[in-house]
């Protein structure tokens, strides 16, 4: 008996571990209520089926797991058909969908609007329209802006990419002529079989690595106002990597630039093999650099890999990157020397677009390892400890860089045009067009008017003439009708009266936060 009643404690234990390993896997909140076994759609559904009769109420509630009582309230309109859970908000679901509207376009035009922007404007329409509210001097807080985002999770916070005024303004126009202009430029020299062979087209650029870039959030103690780190090295010290890669996948050796005319030994000792070092006052990319780079680095590799030539090398139209000493060089060894489209390498350059955002992540984490180890990355040693990061870089995100640019294949449909500003402001205008009801004209009223007369009879139409030519709308009219009579009448005093119109009250309200929204933004 004892043995059996261990062995049944035993038992009752695992299937009470078992229960809380369920309860506390990972995926699944404990103590998660939830309120509604039905969606929202179930309901209309339901309510929908109860009022044509095609269904009774208690089988509606059985099919779709609705209680009756629920049922029977939204039926009866006891309470709205909208689910609505909490205290009512201060705006509007209409002005709300306005405001989601604005922020979206802000943000897609290249002008986002932070949370601070957002409660100025909130701040703004309650000024110019008054209403009960629980804000301090009528902007909004931290809370609201918090809730407002769980309402309209459309909305998201994100970090902004910053351009320049010229890069907002290319456009997918000049992007397909430039791609129009290769291919010629490819068959007028019969080197269009290039793109046949993804080891023949090259891109590089080059990119500044911080030796003591932010770590970002840290952990510490809540009571303190202020968290410092002490920094190994010099914060702003930048060194400038020129990186090449070809579209099959391929990492060409980096060439590092130091500001230095004679280079100290440590840092020749700590350099890979096969990388190249670049010398200049800045130490910035400049022209000569740049040719020795090519000349002395780049050609050797692609021999020493049996690359077929010509081959072709995408750049940008920086001034380092042109010269006449290198396009004699180019020109006698088949490199043919292409610039991208100017002010779109955000979109057109496989660097920028897909290889130095990992590259970027993997240094980061390459120098929070040093600094947990006490390491101090200097000019020094940067080369050792740089190509862990550069080695990070993988085939797949080299090959999707060119597949995204529409270099390799060749495809200019593979750029994301979404990212021109000028798409993204056709797309917005398309959208309100569509969305904008058309408003009938007069003469659109005079067609439908002998519908009309036809199908309500004259005597009615004469009684409602009556009401309409004295201005008067009598208790229980018909509101719509009133409205397309004063429009269907034009000879008549009382459409030069919109006081008379029971709706341009209601219109008014509704568009106020469009207007005080929109003036603000052309006001910017």
């Amino acid at each position: 008996m004892e043995n059996r009643r261990k062995h049944h404690q035993c038992g009752s234990t695992e299937q009470k571990v078992d229960q809380i390993e369920k309860e506390n896997r990972p995926g699944k909140k404990r103590n998660e209520i939830k309120f509604f076994k039905y969606s929202e759609n179930d309901l209309f559904r339901a309510v929908h089926s109860i009022k044509s009769g095609e269904i009774s109420l208690n089988y509606a509630s059985k099919l779709y797991g609705i209680p009756k009582s629920t049922l029977s309230n939204k039926l009866n309109k006891k309470v709205p058909m909208e689910r609505k859970m909490g205290p009512t908000t201060i705006l509007t679901k209409e002005e709300e969908e306005e405001l989601v509207i604005w922020i979206l376009n802000k943000a897609k035009l290249g002008f986002p609007l932070s949370g601070e922007d957002v409660k100025d404007s909130i701040q703004n329409v309650l000024k110019q329209c008054p209403r009960p509210n629980p804000f301090k001097d009528d902007r909004p807080g931290k809370k609201w802006l918090a809730l407002f985002l769980s309402r309209h999770p459309e909305v998201v916070k994100r970090n902004a990419e910053a351009i320049s005024k010229a890069r907002a303004t290319v456009t997918k126009h000049s992007i397909t002529e430039w791609f129009a202009e290769l291919k010629e430029y490819l068959h007028s020299t019969n080197a269009i079989d290039i793109f046949e062979d993804p080891k023949r087209i090259l891109n590089c650029d080059e990119t500044g690595c911080l030796t003591c870039p932010d770590t970002g959030k840290i952990l510490g103690p809540k009571n303190y106002k202020n968290l410092y780190e002490i920094s190994a090295g010099k914060q702003k010290e930048a060194i400038t990597v020129l990186c090449n890669y070809s579209a099959d996948g391929s990492t060409m050796p980096p060439m590092v630039v130091y500001p230095y005319k004679r280079m100290p030994d440590k840092i020749i000792k700590n350099m890979p093999d096969d990388w190249a070092v670049g010398r200049s006052d800045s130490g910035w990319m400049v022209s000569a650099t740049f040719y020795e780079y090519v000349t002395k680095f780049m050609l050797p590799w692609l021999q020493k890999r049996q690359v077929k030539f010509p081959v072709i090398l995408f750049l940008d139209g920086h001034k380092s990157h042109l010269s006449l000493q290198l396009s004699r060089f180019c020109s006698q060894n088949e490199i043919i020397v292409y610039c991208l489209p100017p002010n779109a390498t955000h979109m057109m350059q496989p660097c920028d677009v897909s290889i130095f955002r990992p590259l970027k992540a993997a240094w980061k984490k390459v120098v929070r390892h040093s600094r947990q180890d006490r390491v101090t990355i200097n000019k020094q040693n940067f080369c050792s400890f740089f190509k862990k990061a550069f080695d990070a870089v993988t085939a797949d995100s080299i090959k999707n860089g060119f597949r995204a640019c529409g270099l390799c294949p060749l495809d200019e449909n593979a750029v994301d045009y979404s990212k021109c500003i000028s798409v993204r402001r056709a797309e917005i205008e398309n959208d309100s067009d569509d969305n904008e009801e058309k408003t009938p004209s007069n003469e659109d009223y005079k067609v439908a008017k002998s519908v009309v007369e036809y199908s309500i009879g004259v005597a009615k139409l004469q009684d409602f003439r009556n009401h309409l030519e004295q201005g008067t709308c009598a208790e229980g009219d018909d509101k719509s009708l009133f409205f397309f009579g004063k429009n269907a009448f034009p000879e008549t005093d009382a459409i030069n009266h919109p006081e008379n119109n029971p709706n341009s009250a209601a219109d008014d309200t509704k568009n106020q936060l469009v207007v005080i929204l929109w003036g603000r933004n052309k006001q910017r």
